[in-house]
């Protein structure tokens, strides 16, 4: 009989890849999610200089 001490190498194992997966994949999603926010801020960041060289033209065409 096994010491109760002792750990079955099989389940440590299977617990370890399962816990190496669950992080993996959450860290995968995570990176995704920067991925998306950078691309969205720098879309954003473009239409608002878009928008302000819009304006400036605007301002410059009036007459005073």
């Amino acid at each position: 009989m096994e010491n109760q001490n002792e750990v079955d190498v099989n389940v440590l194992i299977k617990l370890y890849n399962s816990k190496l997966s669950a992080l993996t994949n959450q860290n995968v999603l995570l990176e995704a999610k920067l991925a998306t926010l950078t691309q969205d801020y720098k879309e954003q960041i473009e239409s608002l200089l878009q928008e302000n060289a819009d304006l400036r033209e605007q301002l410059e065409e009036k007459p005073e």
